[in-house]
Parts: C-alpha cells; structure tokens; sequence
C-alpha cells in the first residue's frame, strides 16, 4: 500500500466517524425528530478517542497538521478569502472587467 492510499484510507475514516459523531449529537439536541442512523458504526479508537479529541484540537493544530502531511491542497494563496467574507473575482479578472468599461 501507497503513502497516498493510506493517506486517502485515514482522510476517508476520519470524516466518516466525524459525520457519524456530528449526527449523534444533531439526534440528542433533537430527541424525537431524528431516527437513529443507519450507517454502520465505526470501531471504538474512531467514536471514543479521535472524534473528541479532534473536536478539542484547534483548527491552526489541525492546519498545520494537515499541510505537514501534505493532505490539502497545494499552490492556493493563504488569505485570499477569509471565513465569511463574500466571494469577489481575482484581481484580474477584476482588471480586466475594469478594463472593458
């Protein structure tokens, strides 16, 4: 097995149990108007250790982690956008729009 196909197995397991963990807290904060889910359980390492731990974890720990082990996306400029700043065009395209008028 590959770096990348472990990679991509633990990327895959961790969302999975996060998902799973998310929808368990949505059914107790909803008691009554949410079924149990029918997605299979993950082992207990995923729903007892890593899901609370990483909900703990800060997103700039996770960042980092994330860029060392090279498990985002490569050559995106960091602060291009930030977290509910609305979408604008790149600058030029935003030349060239000027440009045309």
């Amino acid at each position: 097995m590959t770096v990348a196909e472990l990679k991509h197995r633990l990327r895959v397991r961790s969302e999975y149990s996060l998902r799973l963990a998310a929808m368990k807290d949505v059914g107790r904060r909803y008691p009554g108007h949410t079924s149990t889910s029918a997605l299979p359980q993950v082992g207990p390492f995923w729903r007892y250790l890593f899901a609370p731990l990483f909900r703990r974890v800060p997103w700039s720990f996770k960042r980092k982690a994330m860029r060392v082990l090279k498990m985002t996306s490569q050559n995106w400029p960091e602060d291009a956008r930030r977290f509910g700043e609305p979408w604008h065009p790149p600058e030029r395209l935003q030349k060239a729009q000027d440009a045309e008028r």
